[in-house]
């Protein structure tokens, strides 16, 4: 009743379906109790030895014909309610996918994938047996449980039926015992499957280290324990439910027994015929039929209950990210002015960012770079505002702080490329299209060509069309980042963040992709982190971060003068060059030589 009183907002919207299924009920309940009654009527006829064979027959059809009347309303019910409960969860089903998209990047951290699919799952699937299977049982059985007793009450007799209902308070005791019992156990057992679904999901996701460092036996005997588990949580479930359905049993053979007894000497004192003593037993078998039923219901509400407040603490969590109330659109002016004077991610101690004072112009390339873990990518996430900066500090896109623009509509001026970017199951046009599922063919190639990665495209048989596996799996590292990149192009944004997204691309296919970029140059916002720094000779402004501050920032040129990080590497990276194209150049001497010999 508690899960009803939960989901009562939920369940108001299909009131039209429950009422008819309802009364249906009634109906089914009422018409129970005849054929009981007929068949009592007929033991005492043929006890007094003057049922006639018409009465006979017209009884049997009688019977046969409220079979078939009840069949119907069965059926009715039946499709009223479990269509209801399916499209009741469907709605929830939606709302939590909704939620999943608007949540913040620390309730991912809080929560694993495995974990969220066992909600959007299992515990769905929990609640839809509760609104279907479990509100029909419960009505039903409450329905059909207080019809019968008021038949055995005024056709038959009101002080056996008293008699029998004697010991039901400890029944109720013991299932009221069963139902906490229920509820905490079903609980842990949820828990323990969605320990085993990120197990599993972990395991086929990274198959392919799996199998390069031979670990299929460990992950193997990792599933294993944590199956074990599982079953160990649902055998404590099962050994709960175990013990209502032989209690009701124990109960009910005890009310049998008062029955016959009672019966007997109600009987020898001629208050009540052996056709009524019929009569009465076969209704109280209704009434096991009603409590066997409601054991059934019990168990699916507990069930139901504990997967509904596992859903209701996801439901209950607010993203962290949210529109202000005095939220506007995104400003003419591009300028971006960055100022954070210090950032730490929630529920971290160590400080991300410190003193980081930028200014960007709008339409100018800026590089990033630095040690890895200096924080540059942490300076990408705010700017995409998946954390919110402490009153402190600000960032500003021209006179407009970032937490006072529309999410939707600063998220449209910014187009994002990580290092290890996200391709989802589909064609490579439709990935390419992502950011703007209605773009042209033409539009689509044109971004891919920006990207160097539309003669690869082509080269596959179905071309564009080409299907691609779980995260892109049939195209190699470079190949993803240039399928995300062309997405970032066709996107159109005014703000491109250029994540280390080069990072896979061998120097000539990369130096042609900035070559590219400079047809955007003065147009769109370049924000660009590498750890090649060749790549930035031509930036207009080059910041460099170490343990998440600003060590040095200038044009290439006065980051040589300046003798720094920035010119040690650049200075290593390009003798490197030198190297890699006096080995390159001997190698093509050799080949000629040998060519000519």
């Amino acid at each position: 009743m508690t899960l009803l009183w939960k989901m009562r907002f939920i369940l108001k919207d299909y009131w039209k379906q429950y009422l008819l299924a309802f009364i249906s009920l009634q109906t089914v309940a009422v018409l129970n109790q005849l054929p009981p009654w007929m068949i009592g009527w007929v033991v005492d006829e043929i006890t007094m030895d003057s049922l006639a064979g018409e009465e006979l027959v017209m009884t049997v059809v009688g019977i046969i014909a409220i079979a078939v009347i009840i069949y119907g309303l069965r059926y009715v019910w039946r499709a009223l309610l479990f269509g209801a409960s399916v499209d009741l969860v469907r709605g929830q089903r939606d709302k939590l996918f909704a939620h999943f998209t608007k949540m913040s990047p620390d309730f991912y951290q809080r929560h694993s994938t495995g974990d969220l699919m066992a909600h959007a799952t299992n515990d769905l699937n929990a609640v839809e047996e509760s609104a279907g299977g479990g509100i029909m049982t419960l009505v039903d059985s409450f329905i059909a449980g207080f019809t019968v007793l008021a038949a055995m009450v005024f056709a038959v007799s009101g002080e056996l039926t008293l008699m029998i209902l004697a010991p039901f308070p400890l029944l109720i005791w013991a299932t009221s015992r069963y139902g906490t019992l229920m509820h905490e156990r079903f609980g842990r057992a949820q828990a323990a499957f969605s320990d085993l679904n990120e197990e599993a999901r972990e395991t086929v996701s990274g198959i392919r280290a799996v199998r390069a460092h031979q670990l299929d036996k460990r992950q193997q005997q990792h599933f294993h324990n944590q199956s074990r588990q599982t079953v160990k949580a649902n055998r404590r479930v099962a050994r709960v439910e175990a013990l209502f359905i032989p209690s009701v049993q124990v109960f009910f053979g005890l009310a049998f027994v008062i029955t016959l007894m009672g019966g007997a000497w109600y009987i020898q004192k001629g208050e009540m015929t052996i056709g009524m003593l019929t009569t009465f037993t076969l209704y109280l078998g209704q009434l096991l039929g009603s409590m066997m039923q409601f054991g059934w219901q019990f168990s699916v509400f507990q069930r139901g209950s504990a997967s509904w407040n596992r859903l209701e603490k996801l439901f209950n969590q607010q993203p962290a990210i949210q529109d202000t109330p005095d939220s506007v659109p995104a400003p003419e002016n591009k300028d971006l002015h960055i100022n954070v004077e210090s950032f730490t991610y929630p529920d971290a101690e160590q400080l991300v960012l410190k003193d980081i004072y930028m200014k960007v112009p709008a339409g100018a390339f800026v590089g990033i770079t630095g040690r890895t873990g200096s924080g540059k990518s942490s300076l990408f996430r705010l700017l995409l505002r998946e954390f919110n900066l402490p009153e402190s500090s600000s960032i500003t896109m021209g006179d407009t702080g970032l937490n006072h623009i529309q999410l939707r509509a600063l998220r449209q001026q910014l187009a994002w490329v990580p290092q290890e970017p996200m391709l989802f199951s589909g064609t490579i046009a439709s990935n390419i299209a992502l950011s703007k599922p209605g773009a042209s063919q033409e539009n689509i190639e044109k971004a891919a060509k920006l990207a160097a990665i539309h003669n690869e495209i082509m080269a596959f048989k179905d071309g564009y069309q080409t299907e691609l596996g779980e995260h892109g799996i049939n195209l190699s590292g470079g190949q993803k980042q240039r399928v995300a990149f062309a997405r970032a192009l066709l996107a159109d944004s005014s703000i491109l963040l250029l994540d280390d997204s080069f990072s896979a691309l061998d120097m000539k296919t990369e130096a042609t992709i900035l070559k590219n970029l400079t047809a955007y140059r003065n147009k769109k916002t370049i924000l660009l982190i590498t750890q090649r720094l060749p790549e930035l000779i031509h930036a207009d402004n080059i910041v460099v971060m170490d343990e998440g501050r600003i060590t040095e920032q200038g044009d290439h040129h006065h980051l040589l003068d300046n003798e720094g990080w920035y010119a040690k590497i650049f200075q290593q990276q390009a003798r490197t060059l030198q190297i890699n194209d006096l080995v390159k150049g001997a190698t093509n001497e050799d080949a000629e030589m040998e060519v000519s010999a």
